[in-house]
């Protein structure tokens, strides 16, 4: 599979990058990941945007899981819980978009 990442997408690389990095961070399989506002490093993510970006990213086969946009629960502490992935693991085709994205000559 193969998703295009220019512009027209509206899928900024960096959070693309952040998701599917901290997806595949845990390398033990399918786990809950949760999303925070600071994991995006001061960017302002909306938690509509993140998760119409989430379930594109799923649907483009990167990803499987189940996105809970935790509504009912929007603050954990001191952070702001965007949204949450049941069950997510990165596939083989998630794995080649970080790298592609991680070694994108600037």
């Amino acid at each position: 599979m193969s998703l295009d990442l220019t512009p027209t997408d509206n899928l900024p690389d960096e959070i693309v990058y952040v998701l599917l990095n901290k997806i595949k961070h845990d390398e033990q399989g399918q786990r809950d990941v949760s999303f925070f506002a600071e994991d995006f490093e001061g960017k302002q993510v909306k938690r509509e945007e993140l998760l119409e970006l989430l379930n594109r990213l799923k649907e483009s086969g990167y990803f499987i899981g189940e996105i809970e946009s935790n509504k009912a629960n929007p603050e954990s502490g001191s952070s702001i819980l965007l949204a949450t992935c049941k069950n997510a693991e990165i596939t083989t085709d998630g794995r080649a978009m970080l790298k592609a994205i991680y070694f994108k000559p600037v």
